[in-house]
């Protein structure tokens, strides 16, 4: 049986065992609740890996299509770079797919093929996880920029009410004014 065909039929076990691996890294309660609830606007982050993992798993077992990985890591990597996780920390879930994959060939495999597809495989998620180390420093830069700006506006809104207690007309103590 050739790699794709077994990837084909354990595909659910795959999505499953991925999507575990990635709640893990939350804290349990938070992790429970994610796998727990499907609904997407009562579980906005929970939705967001779910729907993004089984696209990605999708593009890596079939066709590259970058505008597609793009979108689906888009949906994962935004939440993970708010999270204050070191880059390695938010990018490791798709490393973490290689074992997964791995581990369900059957015991003993050393088909050439199927090596060579298990190749393939793990090269397609290395190209993967270079686009979404690209699109975890863009969200981050954003992140940046959002907080530069936010600082920004702040510090304005100081500099122009002290502006305004400095331009009032003073008042002479005992004088009505």
């Amino acid at each position: 049986m050739m790699l794709q065909e077994i990837m084909r039929d354990r595909r659910d076990v795959v999505a499953r065992r991925w999507l575990e691996e990635i709640l893990s890294s939350y804290p349990e309660d938070a992790a429970a609740l994610f796998q727990r609830e499907r609904d997407p606007f009562a579980n906005p982050l929970g939705h967001s890996v779910r729907e993004g993992t089984r696209g990605l798993l999708e593009a890596i077992f079939g066709d590259m299509d970058p505008e597609e990985i793009h979108k689906h890591l888009d949906s994962i990597i935004r939440i993970r770079a708010v999270q204050q996780l070191a880059p390695s920390q938010a990018l490791a879930f798709l490393f973490s797919l290689k074992p997964i994959l791995g581990s369900m060939l059957p015991e003993g495999t050393r088909d050439p093929e199927t090596v060579r597809g298990m190749q393939t495989m793990e090269d397609r998620i290395n190209q993967v996880a270079l686009m979404a180390f690209d699109l975890y420093t863009e969200c981050r830069e954003e992140v940046s920029k959002l907080r530069i700006n936010e600082v920004k506006r702040q510090v304005t809104w100081v500099i122009e009410k002290m502006n305004q207690r400095d331009a009032a007309p003073s008042r002479t103590p005992g004088r009505p004014g």
